[in-house]
Parts: C-alpha cells; sequence; structure tokens
C-alpha cells in the first residue's frame, strides 16, 4: 500500500477491524475474517520460529493424545498468550538449537515445524512439553527416525544427554539401524552421568555404558512399548 501515511493505514485498518473483515491478533498484526489456522498464526507471533514439541508430535502423527496448547520454538523470548480462543506457548532455545526446521502446509496456509527428528530431540531435551514421558517413548519407538539425522543435529545442538538417552534406549529396544549411532555416541560419552528421565527424581541404577542414571526402571520401559501390539 505505498504511497499512503502511516495515519492513513492506521485508520484503514481501524475500518476494516470494525467491519470484521481483518482480525487484530495483536499490535500490527492481522488476518482475514475466518482465518484461524493455529500454526500459520504462530509462526506469525514470532519470527524465526517453529511448531515443536508435543505439537509437532501431533502433527506428526506420533501421538494421539491433541495438546491443548502451541508449543512454538525460537531463540527469542516472547510472553505466552492466547488468540481466538488458543493458548501458544514460547520456549526460548539457544541459538544453536535452531535446526531441522521444516515447512508444512502450502500457500497462506504454510508454516514452519521441527521434523520428526527434531522433534524428538526437543522432546528428550524437555520432556515436560512432550505430553508426558511414557507418550515419548513409544513415539521415539514408532516413529522410525533417520539416526544420521538424529546425530547430526544432537551434536549441533550440543546436547549429549539427549543422544545418551536416545542411544540406551534404542540398544535397550533393540532397534533397527541404530548400531552405527549407538557406536558414534559411545565415542563422545564422557563420565557424568545424566538421568534418563529429566522430570523424573535423581534414584535407579546406573547404566555405566551410556552414563545413564535410569530412573524408569527398564521393565516399564518395555511394557511402554508393549502397548502399542
Amino acid at each position: 500500500m505505498g504511497g499512503y501515511s502511516i495515519a492513513v493505514l492506521q485508520d484503514i485498518l481501524t475500518r476494516l477491524t470494525a467491519k470484521e473483515i481483518l482480525y487484530r491478533i495483536e499490535k500490527s498484526k492481522y488476518c482475514v475474517r475466518n482465518f484461524r489456522n493455529p500454526y500459520v498464526i504462530a509462526n506469525v507471533l514470532l519470527k524465526n520460529s517453529a511448531v515443536a514439541y508435543w505439537s509437532a508430535l501431533n502433527l506428526h502423527g506420533l501421538t494421539e493424545q491433541i495438546p491443548n496448547v502451541v508449543y512454538v520454538q525460537s531463540s527469542s523470548r516472547k510472553n505466552d498468550k492466547k488468540v481466538f480462543g488458543v493458548r501458544y506457548k514460547f520456549i526460548k532455545v539457544k541459538p544453536e538449537k535452531l535446526c531441522g526446521h521444516v515447512q508444512a502446509g502450502y500457500g497462506n496456509e504454510a508454516y514452519y515445524m521441527t521434523d520428526v527428528e527434531k522433534t524428538l530431540l526437543d522432546c528428550f531435551d524437555l520432556p515436560q512439553y512432550s505430553g508426558g514421558y511414557e507418550e515419548l517413548i513409544r513415539a521415539f519407538y514408532m516413529a522410525a527416525p533417520s539416526s544420521t539425522k538424529l546425530l547430526k543435529y544432537g551434536k549441533q545442538m550440543n546436547n549429549l544427554s539427549v543422544l545418551k538417552r536416545m542411544a540406551y534406549l534404542s540398544e535397550l529396544f533393540e532397534m533397527k539401524g541404530f548400531i552405527r549411532f549407538q557406536s558414534e555416541v559411545l565415542k563422545l560419552v564422557n563420565r557424568k552421568y545424566s538421568l534418563l528421565d529429566p522430570s523424573s527424581s535423581d534414584e535407579g541404577i546406573f547404566n555405566s555404558k551410556w552414563r545413564i542414571r535410569v530412573n524408569v526402571p527398564e521393565d516399564k520401559l518395555s511394557s511402554m512399548i508393549n502397548k502399542m501390539y
């Protein structure tokens, strides 16, 4: 709308909003009538962001649970808010953790989200945003992710704990295609122990190979995936 002054543009927006042709999302951000795609709106609310964590698990078909919050990952900070009745939670991460973003949808419905591998890494990093640890374990087993991508992203994220958790679980569940992944992670393992479930208590047996404190009993872990069959 070149050639119009800011005052004129503001007046036009005010009129269009009053007539409900446009709806105000927040300051300087509007959408047309009947547009309610929460994932597109998530990207609009915060630049350089991606739908992630539990929301991405659901979009990838890795959980039957439907989150009542849209989780959004970015390197910028933003307060959580509600738009058109939808709650948005913004999770700020370090810039090096911004990888594995892919475009989903087409045209006006296009938005960015984390791919399968990055979604799993993020959820093992911050399981409180994954919809529950049991749900995450099943998602990891069911997803058949690319172990090459997991290793690449995990190294970029500089998060050894997450890689150790996945290596331990892939070995426990005898997941196919993870031999090289396990071998490469084993080269990175140091003396420091990490909790298998960082959101749970600091107890359980110590696995010296992966330097993991198994604070979720192995029989319980096995039962989680056995429920799938």
